[in-house]
């Protein structure tokens, strides 16, 4: 008997008819024309003179993004309006004004459009590093807490402070974007709805785009980083969608951009455009509406999805030298390593994602990676792999097993064979250490897995300041993946160290720093403004006009936000 099986992998089309089928990593420039559409009606007691000023966030160029064509206007009645340009808050809009809705309100729908052809393509190279002993002095605001992005939250300072300890920024990058994107689960169905600060994050390990963001700005800022939170648009290897990812600033290089969700840094794919760049996820706002007057208007809006047409896409070509080194033969249940060889040839330094694919009924510790390479820089990468514990009574299963690069892949074949006697042994590695910090404790949670063939133990001792507070034996099975919580009963500053005794020592600091006041989570909604919820109002009369006050007292005008952020993550 002879069965083969086959890895589930996007299949690399080049005609742009199948262009949905490819991975987003492999795109060195592409060539697109997207148009976003807004819906808005308005209604009430409409008279002379009322006005509506509509920002409809636009597009610019960007560093390697050149905006080849742009069309923005706004339909209403018979007319177009063309958009003048402004900014709100660092943000470029496009802005219509009509003087007279009075004109209108036997027509009062309106469509605001943006078509934009984009041709984006992604630059590799790092040229410099810089040592982070050294505190970067520019960029300070993109430092600093805020609403999403909590700098000032101890435990997420303990966790940056202790995981990511390197000096140079570079190893730094990699590491943050890295752990992000190992540990946090994108997790669509139940994130997709809202957006999720870091300290959030951090404690669910779960989320969509805005959340990866989230947490990589927070460490990143942290370990005094300059980052800036981005709103674009993506490709993620079956459609675009509106999406988030940050910028981080290099001294000597420039802003380079980070993308924890798809696991890219240093440098991202051509199918990433950029729309607004911001401090924070809440920064940027899609639609803005403001209508002076007499009586209240009611606003309606509706965002649309983006349509995206690709005109043309290149691929990356010739970046490696690459070759995988596989145990043709393994049992059921079998532990054993595959090995690939890498040569960077692209010419430059860069971090590139690696990422090792097999059937999912094969267990890998850390399938996708991201590594640094110098040029001309060789690297050997080994994986630890389960085979299925599946029963083969005679013959063999075939599987593909493929190694992934941004220039390609290679694949090559595992045999499946009949169980013969093994010598079993347990093989416990540990995945992650963090702390979490209560209102009197410190919680410290081990994730362990037992890689191996046959039950195994594990020792924990824990110490605080010198002292031993706990120690431990656990008992983990074949197979199983346990997460071990241990309290430490302070949260004050100090060293606690952990030690965990398996196949190996392994030993872990964490460093609690001093508390520091922090900035309380503000949740953005999206909202629309509808004649049910319309503020209440003050009329003052005059002479001439009876201009409507919002009952808060913060302005003349009536003004509708909408902010809706319907994201492809």
């Amino acid at each position: 008997m002879r069965k083969k099986i086959f890895a589930i992998l996007f299949i690399l089309l080049i005609g742009l008819a199948s262009a949905e089928y490819f991975r987003p990593e492999t795109v060195k420039a592409m060539d697109v024309t997207i148009t976003t559409k807004a819906a808005g009606s308005f209604s009430g007691t409409i008279t002379r003179g009322d006005s509506m000023e509509v920002y409809y966030l636009s597009i610019n160029d960007d560093k390697d993004q050149e905006v080849k064509e742009l069309e923005e206007y706004l339909e209403i009645g018979d007319k177009k309006i063309q958009a003048e340009k402004t900014e709100n808050n660092g943000v470029k809009y496009a802005k219509y004004v009509i003087p007279d809705l009075y004109e209108y309100a036997s027509t009062p729908q309106f469509t605001i459009i943006r078509k934009a052809r984009i041709k984006k393509t992604a630059k590799i190279g790092i040229d410099n590093d810089y040592n982070l002993e050294n505190k970067i002095s520019e960029y300070a605001e993109l430092k600093k807490e805020t609403d999403y992005i909590e700098t000032n939250d101890q435990e997420l300072q303990s966790k940056a402070i202790s995981e990511f300890t390197d000096d140079s920024e570079i190893e730094t990058i990699r590491k943050i974007t890295e752990w992000v994107n190992t540990n946090i689960e994108y997790d669509f169905q139940n994130y997709y709805n809202g957006i999720y600060s870091a300290k959030e994050t951090y404690n669910s390990r779960a989320g969509v785009c805005d959340e990866f963001a989230n947490l990589t700005a927070a460490f990143m800022r942290i370990r005094g980083i300059p980052t800036k939170y981005i709103t674009g648009i993506s490709y993620d290897g079956e459609r675009f969608g509106l999406h988030g990812w940050v910028e981080v600033y290099l001294p000597g290089q420039g802003w380079i951009g980070v993308d924890s969700t798809y696991g890219e840094a240093g440098y991202l794919d051509g199918a990433h455009f950029s729309i607004a760049k911001t401090e924070d996820a809440n920064k940027a706002i899609d639609l803005i509406v403001k209508t002076t007057s007499r009586k209240t208007v009611n606003v309606q809006t509706k965002l649309e999805l983006p349509e995206v047409q690709i005109n043309s896409v290149e691929f990356f070509e010739n970046l490696f030298e690459k070759g995988i080194e596989v145990k043709r033969k393994v049992q059921p249940n079998e532990t054993f390593e595959i090995k690939a060889s890498i040569k960077n040839k692209s010419g430059k330094n860069a971090i590139f994602p690696v990422e090792l694919l097999l059937h999912e009924d094969f267990e890998v510790i850390k399938p996708a990676r991201l590594l640094y390479f110098e040029n001309d820089e060789e690297k050997e990468i080994i994986w630890l792999v389960k085979a299925p514990n599946k029963e083969v009574k005679k013959g063999y299963y075939t599987y593909e097993v493929y190694l992934m690069l941004p220039d390609g892949n290679v694949s090559d074949e595992i045999q499946l064979i009949p169980k013969v006697k093994i010598t079993e042994s347990p093989n416990i590695l540990t995945q992650d250490v963090s702390p979490f910090l209560r209102e009197t404790f410190i919680e410290i949670k081990i994730n362990l897995k037992n890689f191996g063939q046959k039950k195994g133990d594990a020792t924990i001792k824990i110490e605080y300041n010198n002292e031993e507070t706990s120690n431990r034996k656990i008992t983990i099975e074949s197979g199983e993946e346990t997460t071990v919580t241990e309290k430490v009963q302070t949260n004050e500053k100090g060293t606690i160290k952990v030690t965990i005794q398996a196949n190996r020592e392994e030993v872990y600091e964490i460093q609690i720093p001093e508390k520091t006041a922090i900035i309380e989570p503000k949740p953005i909604e999206a909202v629309e403004v509808k004649p049910e919820k319309a503020p209440e109002t003050e009329f003052i009369e005059d002479n001439k006009s009876m201009i409507m006050i919002l009952a808060a007292g913060a302005g003349v005008l009536f003004i509708g936000l909408v902010f809706m952020i319907l994201r492809l993550k």
